[in-house]
């Protein structure tokens, strides 16, 4: 049975978690109002929180959102499933318009 609050909806979109000192290139392949599923090489552990990245039609630049990793794996490649954290409204209008227009192309 399914215990997400929040409906996911599958998105190809290319994304960056952003450190202090570096950038690490990733896909989100999954992603609700709440989360996201983002794969990448070498995902941080649960627990900490990471700064995410990420452009849609409906932004004119890059969309920024605060996250906790809730769980991260590497094999069979590496991949891990981010909370968002204190949202603005424009960041979740952005959000949900994307999934909006995901839903109309595949219903």
């Amino acid at each position: 049975m399914e215990k997400r609050v929040s409906k996911r909806i599958t998105v190809r979109l290319g994304c960056w978690l952003v450190g202090s000192d570096e950038a690490l290139c990733c896909g989100a392949y999954e992603i609700s109002d709440t989360g996201v599923r983002v794969m990448c090489s070498n995902p941080p552990p649960p627990g900490r929180t990471v700064r995410l990245e990420f452009f849609t039609p409906f932004s004119a630049g890059a969309v920024t959102v605060q996250a906790e990793v809730i769980w991260s794996e590497f094999e069979p490649e590496g991949a891990m499933g981010l909370r968002f954290l204190d949202m603005d409204d424009g960041t979740r209008s952005v959000l949900k318009d994307l999934m909006v227009l995901r839903k109309q192309r595949n219903p």
